[in-house]
């Protein structure tokens, strides 16, 4: 991991300093597709709440989170494929096994996460798996205690392009 975030949170552990959970600063009840759900019913979703991702759950009964759609899976796994959108499952496309967090982890820890995969929203899930909420970047920007340094390393870490 990347020395300055360390040494912030080692300052915060040190002197006491408080550390917010992200159940104080995550997006709650986010809207979600089921994977039986059509991609162009994910990407209605996206274009209706001005996301860019979309949690995918068993069922629309069952809220256990089993991948997540992004505008990027849309794009490059049904559009440039030349796949009708109205025909292609959001399971066919979607991201299996996202990062996930949980409602009480520290914000230190998704913004590592973050960092470390290079993604800008993480699911919140509960134990048994089920969605309870997402968190952003710009709920950090927004919401978090984060340093202005630290916010700036965790946005500089997540668009720096992939080693090949």
């Amino acid at each position: 991991m990347h020395s300055r975030h360390n040494q912030v949170t080692l300052y915060r552990w040190i002197h006491g300093g408080s550390t917010m959970k992200v159940d104080q600063i995550m997006t709650v009840n986010p809207t979600c597709c089921a994977q039986s759900d059509t991609a162009d019913k994910a990407a209605g979703i996206m274009r209706d709440n001005d996301v860019g991702s979309v949690p995918v759950v068993e069922s629309d009964q069952l809220y256990k989170l089993v991948g997540i759609v992004t505008d990027r899976d849309l794009c490059l796994n049904v559009i440039a494929d030349g796949r009708d959108p109205k025909k292609v499952s959001v399971g066919e496309c979607m991201s299996d096994e996202p990062i996930v967090c949980a409602p009480d982890d520290d914000v230190d820890h998704v913004m590592n996460l973050m960092q470390k995969h290079q993604i800008r929203r993480i699911p919140v899930v509960d134990k048994e798996g089920r969605i309870e909420g997402i968190v952003s970047t710009a709920d950090l920007v927004l919401n978090a205690d984060a340093s202005a340094q630290e916010i700036d390393e965790t946005l500089t870490e997540i668009s720096e392009p992939n080693e090949q």
